[in-house]
């Protein structure tokens, strides 16, 4: 069990996914390497934000994400004065590398008068991409889990073994 950043396990894994891109080393009956990488993504995917207007088919674009950039993909679903749905506005994040604050956060998208979505994507974004998971192995089916919380008797959710 390791205990991670989340917006550094997904750079690492990203650059690592990159890397085995450019020579991709196959195991005998098992997953590619870039595919391992590609799952390992997503399953921090499901840590970002979601709900409370903002999108669930939020999106990481590996096509333009380095270890040096991540690159975040989402729509936020806005109210009316009446409490109605409004209208989708869709954004990206950009995520880099800061001396200062550990990452800075870009946001672009067409948000109009809903300046103040901006400022709560950037702070919700911000303290989701700091905190820590704790990653799990199973080495009896080859399956990785990430954790918030720790769980001393976590089980595989693919073959029912305890992780370690």
């Amino acid at each position: 069990m390791r205990e991670l950043v989340i917006y550094r396990e997904l750079a690492n894994r990203i650059q690592a996914r990159l890397n085995c891109m450019k020579k991709d080393v196959q195991d005998e009956n098992t997953r590619s390497w870039t595919e391992k990488h590609e799952e390992a993504i997503e399953a921090l995917r499901n840590f970002l934000p979601h709900g409370s207007g903002i999108d669930s088919d939020i999106s990481i674009s590996l096509n333009d994400s380095t270890g040096e950039r991540i690159i975040i993909d989402s729509s936020y679903h806005t109210m009316d004065e009446n409490g109605y749905y409004d209208r989708w506005i869709d954004f990206s994040i950009t995520v880099t590398p800061s001396l200062i604050h550990g990452i800075s956060l870009k946001i672009t998208g067409r948000f109009g008068k809903y300046q103040d979505i901006r400022e709560y994507l950037y702070d919700i974004f911000a303290t989701s991409l700091r905190e820590t998971v704790k990653e799990f192995y199973c080495s009896d089916c080859d399956q990785l889990v990430y954790a918030r919380i720790s769980m001393n008797d976590l089980k595989c959710p693919n073959c029912d073994k305890e992780m370690k």
